[in-house]
């Protein structure tokens, strides 16, 4: 029977905690367990023993599950939350997730090549239109955003987040949040989102996956929790607890994480769930000897749903007979699911995400591909023009050939995680080129996609690129090689392809090298070689066309690195954010530096060039003192020097020259997008104030000082002026 606990109207956030106690109060304790068990749909290939422990309709008539991860088609979501509402005891309808990167079947940017357009507002659109797009097919909650910091780009997860620094994650996970969630979780085209991974995944040791970290209090509160408590401050549904450990206690079982700081010091009050079978792997930590234990150490931690591991299904009921649970606990937890529920409106109408046919209407619209051209070549990075061969005049160039393995399989344009994205509806290079210039665009591949050598198809490259005018050199790591479980000690392009970039440069054509890939990568050969390259990331449906329209000259590109580019894998962990040491980093003995290579990046965070120039003045303070409630007021003029219209990213960083604890050398707190006609100038003026200089001091209390404070404004977190002030 179904629970007619709903109205017609949309449910009032007044009432819900109500609602969700009419329904708890009719619910046995495992009916309540159910609610915190997430079983997946029918896998097309078992990876998990568990799936063959039960038949998912059977859980379902039961009430022994609340939420599913990947059923797949809308048919079969349909199915199962008819049986929930119509065969289960109390009707409660069920909430089906998926995880929901960078788009659903219209895809944009890998989450970190989105960030280098720096394009809040757009990076909204796109988690907007990824909503709207995966709830047509019935899916109500999305695994995402990933708000991880990382300074490592051995961690294949980097492609999920935002990058390095905390102002700017911040604000991307904040627009994420709202993207997916819209302004009313209550319409149909809104879906949970879920911040993920709680906390410190990102600092995995030696970048491998699922590895422990070592991070301090303040290093966590500094660097990882501000983009979770933006999300949680732009009201995200959900979180997610991390694979890994914090100060030695599994993230999924650690009651400061979970309870003291999400719960108790910032009032979150969503569910958390665990990552996929995280919480029986406490067992593997050595921390519990048991997976009855695990669930108990987890529940109490503060883990409210247990994504497909089964342990509290297994074992919660008796651990309350047994006195090692509460009920009231479980009754918290299993609300928390519920509230959820009741803010989607699945109690007034628990079929609302199920239209057949809605998807016909909202996937792939004109509108959704010229999003996801427009946040495709905003995310492309300029590194190298040297000899100004960008952009291309179309005509120029009669024969133009792509070479390179990544237009082989368009998957390597969309990337993983690319949701229900379908390689036949990508705009490939060869395309994109061909239609912009309405030139012979002739391809090879020059070697596979496992970066091994294959003689015949390197002789059919370089016979392809002897009959170009112009090569468009299409180089990066394969689409299998950045996301989950992708760890590489080598970050490195493979050795056939610099071998095909060496024999393509010998011919002396022109050559544009581009970049695809997840993650930031070192490549000295072809920074000492090639005059032009850019980072183009896997750009999604628009590839092609965004590319294009870069190269061309439709768009002068204005993407800003959001992670660092080492020289060399032996340098990461590296960022920007370096703090102070005794002994800084300079020419001569005994002092922090390596023997065998600069300490610089290859490129820094926040750079990137355009086909203009740009000239800054210094910088104008309309005070050289401020009190800890005054508003300074930074300003700079920027010119547009040159022959192009160009956008530019105008960066704010900030260093307190004394602290109580070493700090960052400089730190972003602003920034600004501009863009200016050739000649044009503008005045671009920055707001600062005793709350943008603040940081957790040796007593780990979040204040600023007063003192001496030198402020940067530039183009990256390299270049730019400075001036000083005083806060008093």
């Amino acid at each position: 029977m179904m629970v007619l606990v709903g109205c017609n109207a949309p449910v009032q956030e007044k009432d819900i905690s109500q609602k969700a106690d009419s329904v708890l109060r009719l619910l046995s304790l495992e009916e309540k367990i159910g609610q915190l068990n997430q079983l997946r749909g029918r896998p097309t290939t078992p990876t998990n023993t568990k799936d063959a422990r039960y038949v998912i309709e059977d859980e379902i008539r039961a009430g022994r599950v609340g939420t599913f991860l990947n059923v797949h088609p809308l048919e079969e979501k349909m199915a199962f939350q008819k049986i929930a509402v119509e065969g289960s005891p109390h009707g409660i309808p069920l909430i089906f997730a998926m995880d929901i990167l960078h788009g659903f079947r219209t895809t944009f940017p890998v989450p970190l090549g989105e960030a280098a357009s720096w394009d809040v507002p757009g990076i909204e659109r796109s988690a907007r239109i990824s909503a709207i797009e995966g709830a047509a097919v019935g899916f109500m909650w999305t695994m995402a955003p990933m708000v991880d910091i990382s300074f490592d780009a051995r961690w294949g997860r980097v492609m999920e987040g935002a990058g390095e620094d905390p102002y700017l994650a911040s604000l991307i996970a904040k627009a994420r949040v709202k993207g997916f969630q819209g302004d009313d979780l209550a319409l149909p085209n809104t879906i949970l989102a879920c911040a993920k991974h709680f906390a410190g995944y990102g600092q995995v040791l030696a970048g491998r996956d699922y590895n422990q970290t070592v991070i301090s209090q303040r290093f966590l509160h500094d660097y990882v929790f501000p983009p979770f408590k933006a999300a949680h401050e732009a009201g995200v549904g959900t979180l997610m607890s991390a694979f890994t450990d914090y100060d030695g206690i599994p993230a999924n079982a650690s009651h400061y994480l979970l309870t003291e700081v999400l719960r108790e010091q910032w009032g979150f009050q969503g569910p958390i769930i665990s990552d996929f079978n995280s919480l029986e792997e406490l067992v593997n930590w050595g921390v519990v000897s048991s997976v009855k234990d695990a669930a108990r150490m987890g529940f109490n931690a503060g883990t409210d749903i247990d994504m497909m591991g089964l342990v509290y299904i297994d074992h919660l009921a008796d651990l309350v007979r047994e006195g090692k649970v509460k009920e009231a606990t479980i009754d918290t937890a299993a609300k928390r699911v519920l509230i959820a529920k009741f803010k989607l409106g699945l109690f007034d109408d628990p079929y609302r995400y199920f239209t057949p046919g809605l998807d016909e209407d909202t996937w792939l619209t004109p509108a959704h591909r010229q999003h996801a051209r427009e946040i495709a070549r905003a995310s492309m990075v300029l590194l190298k023009n040297e000899e100004d061969l960008l952009p291309l005049s179309t005509g120029d160039y009669g024969t133009i050939a792509v070479i390179g393995p990544t237009d082989a399989d368009a998957i390597n344009l969309m990337g993983t995680w690319s949701a229900w994205g379908k390689p036949g509806n990508v705009v490939g290079i060869v395309k994109g080129l061909r239609e912009a210039s309405g030139a012979q665009v002739l391809f090879a591949e020059g070697c596979n996609q496992q970066g091994t050598a294959d003689p015949a198809l390197m002789r059919k490259a370089l016979e392809t690129a002897g009959k170009a005018d112009l090569v468009v050199l299409t180089l990066g790591e394969g689409w299998r090689n950045s996301g989950e479980n992708t760890s590489l000690a080598k970050i490195t392009l493979p050795q056939v392809q610099i071998e095909l970039a060496q024999q393509v440069q010998k011919m002396g054509k022109p050559v544009v090298c581009v970049l695809f890939n997840g993650r930031p990568m070192a490549f000295p050969w072809l920074n000492e070689n090639m005059p032009t390259i850019l980072e183009a990331w896997l750009p999604g449906t628009e590839a092609g066309n965004a590319l294009a329209d870069v190269l061309f000259g439709k768009y002068n590109p204005s993407g800003k690195l959001p992670m660092t580019f080492p020289r060399h894998a032996g340098q990461v962990p590296i960022t920007y954010l370096e703090k102070r040491t005794g002994r800084p980093y300079k020419q001569g003995k005994n002092y922090t530096k390596y023997l065998d290579m600069p300490n610089e990046p290859a490129y820094a965070f926040g750079y990137g060039l355009s086909y203009t120039t740009f000239e800054y003045a210094g910088i104008r303070l309309d005070q050289d003192k401020i009190g800890f409630t005054d508003t300074l007021k930074a300003s700079v003029t920027i010119k547009n020097t040159g022959d192009y219209l160009g956008r530019e990213v105008v960066q704010l960083y900030a260093s307190d020259l004394v602290a109580s604890v070493s700090r960052p050398m400089k730190q972003l707190i602003g920034f600004k997008r501009i863009e200016l006609q050739p000649g044009g100038e503008e005045e671009v003026d920055f707001k600062v104030t005793s709350q943008d200089l603040r940081y957790w001091n040796k007593d780990m209390i979040y204040q600023a000082d007063p003192g001496e404070f030198k402020l940067f404004i530039g183009t990256s977190s390299a270049e730019g002026k400075e001036v000083v002030f005083t806060l008093e």
